[in-house]
């Protein structure tokens, strides 16, 4: 959200520009024409449907820049005719992020249907106010279609002309208010039927997605490809048997890692910035050294010394270097048991915990990384390990059904590469896939769920190819 209104503040610029612009106008005109006019004729101009034609204008020019200038032609005769795309791949992604574009789009047209009655009464009939407001959305999406400056979605001509219409019913409300010198209830609800609806729609999904047990999986995002003329081919010999696989959940324990990093280094707090839920925190030593720590909402963090250089390091001091790293984490109390310790050609000390998905039980999983200046204090500590907390066993996917649903056209298409266009990935008449390998694997879901997933790849069309598949039943 932070990111869509930094862009908005910069488009403003223009729009502001343009509409002070006007206004001088407007005032030169005011001053130096209008009021020397005989009052018969002023009523020829209203100066207040001059500064509504002004911001009016500002706001062409603001819609413009959000969809046609500056955007690019890399979409080239692209569409997505499929209703409501936006709005189940947000649902299968549960992404705020996917939600805000859609929500956006019916924002962005919603002054078009608030200013188009105001300047014309004719507008104030509600069939050539939606006349305008869909031969708008529908211009802006042929136009991008054409350029290639973007793609023609059916969800952006449904979310514009449905801004366009609550736009529409917040003019009826408003004008309702200044007629009658007071809220009627009928027409307070009746306006505002859409939005209400919406947000109970929006409360209702949230409140199914709570009572699910697992959370949802991006790669269940996808548009099934039409494979009927699509050459399909596997040596693999592939089970038909049932089967089933753990499933985890990812537990992050950092809560205590500031006070402990103060308290085992000497650091003191100079000042802090949080950011969507990540922490970056100054920190000094008791000999002026400063420090950055960011603690991440998904469980990294990462301690630096803001002015030290990595130097060339000794054999010798390297290895009493290693007895120093030892003896930091024994002190630290943050390493489990288990894992292997490496010392890497740059100096810098690593230990790894592997994936064990294979085990019904807790595990921690990551790697931390330490290096050491040469009097052994910290230059850097960067630690990235977390709990996969066992939750139990689900029924998964055969291989053979795997393939079925390959045969079917039920996956995602991954840009495996950025070499690969987007064009390059639609399923087209007499495509060749090939599928060599389909294995288990595991992916979070958006309740933090390790869950399992298969991993299918192959040759498409002659070159390398893998999509991800969930693997447990729904």
């Amino acid at each position: 959200m932070t990111e869509i209104f930094n862009n908005i503040r910069y488009l403003m610029l223009p729009v502001l520009i343009t509409i002070g612009i006007e206004f001088i106008l407007i005032a030169l005109y005011y001053f130096f024409y209008y009021r020397k006019q005989p009052s018969d004729r002023k009523k020829q101009v209203h100066i207040k449907k001059l500064v509504l034609g002004a911001v009016f204008i500002g706001y062409i020019i603001f819609v413009l820049e959000l969809t046609i200038f500056g955007r690019g032609t890399s979409h080239y005769l692209q569409m997505n005719l499929q209703p409501f795309s936006g709005y189940i791949d947000a649902w299968k992604k549960y992404s705020l992020r996917d939600l805000q574009n859609c929500i956006f789009n019916i924002l962005m047209f919603v002054p078009l249907g608030i200013f188009l009655p105001l300047i014309s009464s004719k507008f104030k009939k509600f069939k050539w106010l939606l006349l305008i407001v869909i031969s708008a959305t529908l211009s802006i999406e042929t136009y991008q279609t054409l350029s290639g400056a973007g793609i023609f979605e059916l969800d952006d001509l449904m979310n514009n002309s449905l801004g366009g219409i609550i736009g529409y019913q917040l003019y009826r409300l408003g004008a309702s208010i200044v007629h009658h010198k007071k809220v009627k209830i009928k027409s307070l609800v009746g306006n505002l039927a859409i939005p209400l609806l919406m947000g109970l729609i929006f409360v209702g999904m949230n409140i199914v997605y709570a009572q699910q047990e697992f959370g949802h999986l991006a790669i269940n995002a996808y548009t099934k490809s039409n494979m009927s003329d699509v050459q399909i081919s596997t040596s693999l010999e592939l089970s038909t048997l049932p089967d089933v696989a753990p499933v985890y959940r990812k537990v992050i324990k950092n809560d205590e890692v500031e006070s402990l990093l103060q308290q085992k280094l000497g650091l003191s707090v100079l000042n802090e910035h949080v950011y969507r839920g990540d922490r970056e925190i100054l920190l000094e030593n008791k000999a002026g050294s400063q420090y950055t720590l960011f603690i991440g909402s998904v469980g990294y963090w990462s301690l630096k010394d803001n002015n030290y250089t990595p130097g060339q390091t000794t054999l010798s001091g390297q290895e009493s270097l290693v007895d120093m790293a030892k003896a930091m984490m024994d002190e630290f109390a943050i390493l489990p048991q288990d894992a292997e310790m490496t010392v890497l050609d740059t100096g810098e000390f690593t230990w790894n915990l592997k994936d064990s998905t294979n085990l019904n039980t807790d595990y921690w999983t990551g790697d931390i990384m330490l290096d050491l200046k040469q009097d052994g204090s910290v230059s850097s500590l960067e630690y990235s390990i977390h709990m996969n907390q066992f939750k139990r066993e689900v029924n998964i996917l055969s291989p053979a059904e795997v393939y079925e649903r390959i045969r079917n056209g039920e996956f995602p298409q991954i840009k495996y590469n950025a070499l690969v266009n987007e064009e390059d990935l639609i399923i087209k008449k007499g495509d060749q896939l090939d599928i060599q390998l389909i294995e288990l694997s595991y992916m979070y879901d958006t309740k933090d769920f390790y869950q399992p997933i298969y991993r299918v790849s192959g040759k498409y069309n002659g070159n390398d190819w893998f999509t991800l598949i969930q693997a447990r039943r729904s």
